[in-house]
């Protein structure tokens, strides 16, 4: 019996988890909870892709939200 590759059991458990994010909304690495974002800008990626640059509120470390392709 073959073994499953790591790709193909990676497909089955992807998918969102939680809930969406608010507006402003994004998710801090350092304190690892989703928070709004202080000092926000919109910001364009070098592809052209909008999205929002700030700050934590809490820690300071910089957050950074990729949006949907206007």
């Amino acid at each position: 019996m073959p073994k499953k590759s790591a790709k193909s059991a990676a497909k089955k458990t992807s998918g969102k988890k939680g809930s969406p994010m608010a507006e402003g909304e994004g998710y801090c690495v350092k304190c690892k909870e989703k928070r709004v974002m202080a000092n926000v800008k919109q910001v364009k990626m070098a592809n052209g892709r909008p999205a929002l640059k700030g700050s934590c509120p809490v820690c300071g470390t910089g957050m950074f939200k990729i949006l949907p392709p206007s």
